[in-house]
Order: C-alpha cells, then sequence, then structure tokens
C-alpha cells in the first residue's frame, strides 16, 4: 500500500539526487546534453522538415550564412519553378503562360482535366487540344528571377505526360525549354523525349469517343543538369557544367513545355517543375550527395541514444550480474569471475569491436551487443570491483 510517508521519501530521494548531479559540473554537462539529445530525438520532425538522406540542395553546399561575407558573393540559393507542380484547380492552368501565334491559338483549347495523367483523384493536369490541320507550336511557360551572381550547382527539369491522337501517322513531339531572357535572349532546349504515335503498341480506345483514339501509359521524364545528354547537347566540356553556361549571371528566365502538333492532337501535361540546386544551404550546408547536414546531425541523435542506452543497459546488466556472483558465492567462484575480469579489462576494446564488428557484419544490432558485452568489466560501469 502506498503511503504518504513513502511518497515523500521518495520524493526527497529524487531531489536529493538531483541536487548532486547539480553540484557536479560533469554531471550536470552530462544531464544537459542527454536532455539535448532526446529532445532532438523525439521531435526531429519539428526541428527539419526533410528526411537524413533526402536531397535538399547542390553537393557540399555552403551554410547560408557564408553568403553575408565577402567569400559568399558567388554563390546561390535553391530556386524552385512552379513552387508545386501539383495540377489540382484550373487556377493552377492559369498560372502557365500558353504562348503561340494568332493562327494557333484560334484552334488551340486549352482546360483543366482531372485524372488523366494521374491516378490520384486530388490531381489534374493541363489538357491542350489541338483540332487544326497543318503544324502548330505551343508553349507552356512561367518565368522567374535568378537573383544570384554564381552559378547552381545543378538543375533537374521534369515532366509527365500522356499524348493522345486521332490520326497516327501525325506525330506531336514535345520538348522543355529554358529561355534566358535577361540580359541575353537565348534558349536552352533540354534534349528529352520526343513523343510519335506509331503503329501498334496501342493501350486502349476511348469508349466516349467514335473514333479510333489511341491512348499511350504517360510518359515521365527526368532531366539533370549533369547528364551526358544535356552536355553533349549543349557542347559543354567536362570543366564547364550546362548549369555555369545557362545561368551565367542574374536575370530573368523562362521555363516551359513546347508542344509541336502536325496535326489534330491532344496533349495532358502534369508535373512539370524545374529545379535549381543551389551552393549554399541551411546553417550547416550539405554533404557529398547534397543532403543536408543538418538534418543527418538532428536524426543522427536517435542513433547515438539507440547505441548508447542499449549497451549501457547489456554492461550495466552483466556487470550487476558478475558481481552478485562473485560476491553472494565466493570462494572459487569469485576467483575465477575475478580472473575473468582481469582478461576482459586487458583485452583492447576498439581492435576487438573493429573485428567483431567486421566478422558479424555492420548491423547497428551487433554494434550494440559487441560494445554491452565489451563495456560491463570496465571500472566506470557498474560491474563487480565497483561492489563493495
Amino acid at each position: 500500500m502506498v503511503t504518504k510517508e513513502g511518497v515523500r521519501f521518495n520524493l526527497n530521494r529524487i531531489s536529493g539526487t538531483f541536487k548532486l548531479v547539480v553540484r557536479n559540473k560533469m554531471a550536470l554537462v552530462g544531464l544537459i546534453l542527454l536532455v539535448g539529445f532526446v529532445f532532438a530525438a523525439l521531435g526531429a520532425p519539428l526541428l527539419t522538415p526533410y528526411g537524413p538522406n533526402e536531397k535538399v540542395a547542390g553537393v557540399l553546399a555552403q551554410p547560408e550564412w557564408v553568403m553575408n561575407y565577402p567569400d559568399g558573393y558567388y554563390l546561390s540559393k535553391n530556386v524552385v519553378v512552379p513552387s508545386s507542380s501539383i495540377i489540382a484547380s484550373p487556377s493552377d492552368v492559369q498560372s502557365w503562360n500558353l504562348v503561340a501565334s494568332p493562327s494557333t491559338l484560334a484552334n488551340i483549347q486549352e482546360s483543366y482535366t482531372p485524372n488523366v495523367v494521374s491516378s490520384s483523384t486530388s490531381k489534374g493536369s493541363i489538357q491542350l487540344i489541338y483540332s487544326g490541320q497543318g503544324s502548330a507550336t505551343v508553349r507552356l511557360s512561367q518565368t522567374f528571377q535568378f537573383p544570384y551572381h554564381g552559378p547552381p550547382e545543378d538543375f533537374l527539369a521534369t515532366v509527365k505526360y500522356l499524348v493522345t491522337n486521332s490520326s497516327l501517322p501525325s506525330p506531336v513531339h514535345v520538348s522543355l525549354f529554358l529561355e534566358r531572357q535577361q540580359p541575353i535572349v537565348q534558349d536552352f532546349y533540354l534534349p528529352l523525349h520526343t513523343s510519335q504515335l506509331p503503329n501498334g503498341n496501342q493501350i486502349g480506345v476511348d469508349a466516349n469517343d467514335t473514333g479510333s483514339k489511341s491512348w499511350y501509359p504517360p510518359v515521365s521524364l527526368i532531366i539533370n543538369g549533369k547528364s551526358p545528354a544535356v552536355e553533349s547537347f549543349l557542347g559543354t566540356s567536362t570543366s564547364f557544367l550546362p548549369s555555369s553556361i545557362i545561368f551565367s549571371d542574374s536575370g530573368s528566365y523562362s521555363f516551359g513545355l513546347q508542344v509541336t502538333f502536325y496535326g489534330p492532337g491532344k496533349v495532358n501535361v502534369d508535373d512539370m517543375q524545374f529545379e535549381l540546386f543551389g551552393t549554399a544551404w541551411g546553417i550547416l550546408g550539405t554533404d557529398y550527395a547534397g543532403v543536408d547536414v543538418y538534418t543527418q546531425f538532428i536524426y543522427g541523435a536517435r542513433i547515438s541514444l539507440l547505441v548508447g542506452l542499449l549497451s549501457a543497459g547489456i554492461g550495466i546488466s552483466l556487470g550487476l550480474v558478475v558481481g552478485l556472483l562473485a560476491g553472494f558465492l565466493g570462494k572459487y567462484v569469485d576467483e575465477v569471475l575475478m580472473r575473468f575480469t582481469d582478461m576482459m579489462l586487458v583485452i583492447p576494446g576498439l581492435p576487438l569491436l573493429i573485428v567483431l564488428v567486421a566478422v558479424l557484419g555492420p548491423n547497428i544490432w551487433n554494434l550494440i551487443i559487441v560494445i554491452g558485452f565489451l563495456g560491463w568489466a570496465s571500472p566506470g560501469s557498474s560491474g563487480p570491483r565497483c561492489l563493495p
């Protein structure tokens, strides 16, 4: 039965222990570090919105605060156009500028269509229907500013589209483009797949259409600025990346999709986005893979706590069992256990740890077990030498 005196006694013990910890500077520092690591481990999703393996910026990007100094004059931050690639409403369609000749605009119908390119019920696509005869070129674009003096480390262009054509001999060509409007007007066409509707490979027939309209699987394209195709297309050498040529200076740019019809046809476009990976990021920068170092530090607290607490628990439990057996049984058992403890103390821990992990495998659970079984005999643990 729990009494008030018992509760008061336990509270006094806890407060006394806390006072002892506070009076000891090393213990107080350790307690603060432990509390900080626990907070970082439990609140990692709140402290950073990124994953520990997610690329967020260019490779080996410097911290953003470096841009406040002269050495950071040629650094650049991330630029994403548009901020969201999801086409979920007609307003998202209107954010893209439709550019074509007056004769082409008279035969082009632009609209929002749900559930064509994507199977998600919350997403739609931009639908372009050309009803004229002969060739016609249409552009969907968005203008953005690149305000930095230095080029980005890399760029990534993505698009997902579905081509539908009522006349198989009439192809539809699709390509992404990047236009520099200021200070020098220049077009950069990224070497993307060109879609054409050949005979065969027909997936299905639209039941709502009286003609033979062929539907093909959506095409997802991802173009990296460091790909050999982009470098070959722009005619760059290995010493100059395409990103440094295209974004050689600050200015105004346009990114978009160019569609060329050679007869009546339909194109649905979705997930079109252009990302510039800057050379400056966050408070600690990025690593060799473009992953946020600060995010890795926060999520690394979970692994550190897991290894430290579990291995310490294993070591304390083993040391307690050995000490109790040695003290309770005594005589020969005590002598054998003490000599075994002395043997464990003289074994070099780090070389043995490396060998055992190499034999057992680089697994975190193997690491925890090895550290726990090797650390129980040390004078700092609750081993038999710590018992009165």
